[in-house]
């Protein structure tokens, strides 16, 4: 992975790309590289990052980041202190260094915030669950036909982001009753 980043920096940092006739480096990554569209974002954002802070080669060579750590530790990176974040980042999984910038630059904290998600058009015109036998009367004798059931999507995994030093963000989808226990529940806590 280090000599792939050393290598797109390079290309990237003398423009090498163009010569070889694509107008960005994201396409040379795409086209030339054979990466995916995402793994081309990720590589140059990683590479880019690497160039600012050549420490980020040896780490990513010894194995003590991964790219995932790399692109997480960017943002906050500077030469004041990325020798000191670079040590404490390495050899820590994506969660754990969610945590250690939880940590080190902490964010207010989310207000609360409820919202609607109306129901879809199809599921309030159908409220029969899929599965179900509706008969038809149109040519007076009635008859009975079974409904395919419906591909149903995955549901979208709850965020949990930490915010601060043992604070958390926290996003989910949920029904009615859940939603009513938890409005419950916050009015317990408010009174106190």
């Amino acid at each position: 992975m280090a000599l792939l980043l050393a290598r797109i920096a390079e290309v990237d940092a003398r423009r090498l790309y163009a010569p070889a006739g694509f107008p960005s480096m994201y396409l040379y990554c795409v086209h030339e590289l054979h990466l995916s569209e995402e793994a081309a974002r990720k590589r140059i954002h990683a590479a880019r990052t690497a160039r600012q802070f050549p420490a980020i080669f040896d780490a990513v060579a010894d194995g003590r980041l991964h790219l995932t750590a790399v692109n997480r530790l960017a943002p906050y990176l500077t030469p004041e202190n990325a020798d000191a974040l670079l040590k404490a980042a390495a050899d820590k999984t994506g969660s754990e260094i969610g945590l250690l910038l939880a940590e080190r630059f902490p964010r207010s904290e989310m207000l609360p915030l409820v919202q609607v998600i109306p129901a879809s058009a199809a599921q309030r015109d159908d409220e029969r669950p899929a599965g179900q036998v509706e008969t038809h009367a149109s040519d007076g004798v009635g008859s009975a036909s079974r409904r395919a059931p419906e591909r149903v999507a995955a549901a979208p995994r709850p965020n949990v982001t930490p915010i601060a030093q043992d604070r958390f963000f926290i996003q989910f989808t949920t029904g009615r009753e859940t939603h009513d226990d938890l409005q419950y529940a916050h009015a317990l806590l408010s009174q106190r």
